[in-house]
């Protein structure tokens, strides 16, 4: 996941909104007047170049800095980072900034539509009361309260602390965002009631926790030495067999979960009976290794779901046959004794002879 380092600031004086933009620009970038001393002592010492040591390098981190002059201004470029799926994660805010909404209305509006942006408010000015601005603008552990004049090193922590804490909370929020679809999804599988329906559950659930729409599935057929689609989903079932009939040899080879196997995501299912496999065309993975075992646990209850049902269709199977077979041994065993006191009756002889029939197969 793609750390989030946007930062809003927000201040009616456009002086002291780009100076403090230039100072978390230049965070962790190398102090040129310290690199400036340190090369006149190199020369001193009869080095030709001073050697670059670790505290001039620029390891800090790099923002990405958007200003506005008002909070009204403010409020639609919120609105519209969440629109556009960016959403800020630190919004820095002057108390004071006629003619528009103070920073306390600011705040206030940013978080009805914002819920989870670590808000500052800057003021030189107590205008109001910690404990007000924390009942106006809600959830007070993303709100802090910073007095001017503050110093560089300040507004450098606070940015690094603060984006650090939303990209913590939004991992959390993602993981357990997974976690609930994975219950969802496992559900879809639990409850299907036999192979068939299990085909299209399990397709539907890897489409719906890969946040994907188009897909299918397939099983190995050992008699006709290929595969058979069992369902597909927003694809020609002509490019579904044309798939299948391209990537067989690649399909039975797979063992493993492979991204991006001749454009799709592949998913091969094994049980002791049956060899399937799912694609899936515009599969949304993650980076996060807590993602691939949540999906590792989802394929690994398909499998399990799949092996299970298929064994009790196979058991219900012999159950059926034997049961039909004794059936057939009553109906010859009747027509025997029938022909015992009607030796004559040609269709009483044609019942036991297809007994017989059935039940040498």
């Amino acid at each position: 996941m793609e750390r989030n380092k946007r930062i809003l600031i927000i201040d009616d004086q456009e002086d002291l909104r780009e100076q403090l933009a230039r100072l978390l620009v230049n965070a962790g970038k190398p102090n040129k007047t310290a690199a400036m001393v340190q090369s006149m002592r190199a020369r001193l010492m009869g080095l030709e170049q001073a050697p670059e040591t670790d505290e001039f390098k620029n390891n800090g981190p790099s923002y990405d800095i958007d200003t506005a002059g008002q909070g009204e201004e403010a409020f639609e470029m919120v609105r519209a980072a969440i629109e556009n799926g960016a959403p800020y994660a630190v919004m820095f805010t002057d108390m004071r900034m006629p003619p528009g909404w103070d920073g306390l209305k600011t705040a206030k509006k940013v978080r009805e539509i914002d819920k989870n942006i670590e808000i500052v408010i800057m003021t030189a000015f107590a205008d109001y009361e910690q404990d007000e601005i924390c009942r106006e603008v809600g959830t007070p552990e993303k709100l802090l309260y910073i007095k001017k004049p503050f110093q560089a090193e300040e507004i450098f922590q606070l940015a690094l602390s603060l984006t650090s804490k939303w990209n913590f909370e939004e991992l959390e929020r993602s993981r357990r965002k997974w976690l609930e679809n994975l219950i969802k999804c496992m559900r879809k599988v639990k409850i299907s009631s036999n192979v068939k329906s299990l085909f299209g559950a399990t397709l539907e659930s890897l489409l719906n926790f890969t946040e994907a729409e188009k897909g299918l599935i397939a099983v190995w057929n050992d008699d006709k030495k290929a595969w058979t689609l069992r369902d597909h989903r927003n694809m020609d079932e002509a490019d579904a067999e044309k798939f299948l009939k391209d990537c067989s040899d690649g399909l039975r080879e797979a063992s493993a979960i492979q991204k991006n196997f001749d454009g799709t995501y592949l998913i091969p299912l094994k049980t002791s009976d049956i060899t399937a496999a799912v694609a899936i065309y515009d599969a949304k993975t993650e980076s996060d290794p807590e993602w691939y075992k949540l999906m590792s646990l989802l394929v690994m209850i398909s499998n399990e779901n799949l092996e299970t049902i298929a064994f009790k269709e196979k058991n219900s199977a012999s159950t059926e046959t034997a049961r039909l077979r004794g059936v057939v041994k009553e109906i010859k065993e009747f027509a025997e004794t029938f022909l015992k006191s009607h030796k004559d009756e040609p269709e009483i002889k044609k019942i036991v002879e297809k007994s017989n029939s059935v039940l040498e197969k």
